[in-house]
């Protein structure tokens, strides 16, 4: 009796094996690379023949410990031998001899009930670019994430920019615009001016030196108050002159100028009688002065 209790265990044990072995996933685990830099992308490849007709859950959620995986890519192989491969690209953020652990893989029978395998260990060595030292000290140096960034946040961006282009040319055209129209006044009120004192000279016979003298002076001094900012006509001459040479152009003589002054005061306010030519020569310098103050 005892004999065939013996028997019919090692039957029924023998019979159990072969089915767990039958229901047993064959999985092999690869990687493309037996080494590799921190930050590096390795190529885990997961191969499993599946029991016939069940398939791998669409849904997984895959973590590796030191590592980071950056992207998943799940083939059916061939409905033979019902064979599946996962591809998983993958990132050590730290160095030395590190370990892939084995991966929970979900997957549904053809019952519709769920079962799960795991994938073999593997290893793989890490080396940093700092360092050839296999002893390096680097602790948790992730690799580096693509920014990303919403379409609405692009587009928002190269609006402001475009207005601000738009703005600073606008501000630039008003500015070089102002600056000729500035120009422009000076050239007309400076026409204007030269236009009075010929009118002056031609009609000179007409007025006394004194009085053609003080017109020419104060044609001069009015023009420059309104170009300098300042009260011209209050000032005496030797006043007039300190302020007036801080402007003079290179082309003018400082002491030319102080005599042409001298010569004015004589004129306007002593029995000082020039000639033709010098009357002529301080109109001319006048002239002078108009066009390049």
């Amino acid at each position: 009796m005892p004999k065939i209790k013996i028997f019919i265990f090692c039957v029924s044990l023998i019979i159990n094996c072969r089915m767990f072995l039958r229901a047993q996933e064959v999985v092999t685990v690869s990687l493309d690379k037996d080494k590799a830099y921190i930050g590096d992308t390795v190529e885990l490849v997961v191969k499993v023949e599946l029991p016939k007709n069940a398939r791998i859950s669409a849904t997984q959620n895959f973590k590796l410990e030191d590592f980071e995986i950056l992207g998943i890519d799940i083939k059916h192989l061939s409905a033979d031998n019902n064979s599946y491969e996962l591809k998983f690209d993958i990132s050590a953020y730290k160095t030395g001899r590190l370990t892939v652990n084995p991966l929970t893989v979900f997957y549904i029978n053809p019952d519709g009930t769920n079962n799960l395998f795991f994938t073999p260990e593997k290893g793989i060595e890490i080396q940093s670019l700092i360092t050839d030292s296999k002893n390096a000290n680097i602790k948790d140096i992730k690799g580096l994430k693509k920014l990303r960034i919403k379409s609405f946040f692009i587009f928002a961006i190269v609006i402001a920019a475009a207005l601000i282009v738009m703005l600073a040319i606008y501000i630039v055209k008003n500015i070089r615009e102002e600056s000729k129209k500035s120009k422009i006044a000076v050239l007309d009120e400076r026409t204007a001016v030269l236009n009075n004192l010929d009118d002056l000279y031609q009609n000179r016979t007409n007025l006394t030196i004194r009085n053609f003298y003080y017109k020419m002076s104060e044609i001069l001094r009015t023009y420059i108050s309104k170009r300098y900012k300042f009260d011209a006509m209050e000032m005496t001459t030797s006043e007039f002159f300190e302020k007036a040479k801080e402007f003079l152009p290179a082309e003018i003589n400082v002491n030319e100028f102080k005599s042409y002054l001298r010569v004015f005061n004589l004129a306007r306010y002593s029995d000082f009688t020039p000639n033709e030519k010098e009357i002529e020569d301080n109109y001319v310098f006048t002239r002078k002065l108009l066009e390049l103050i």
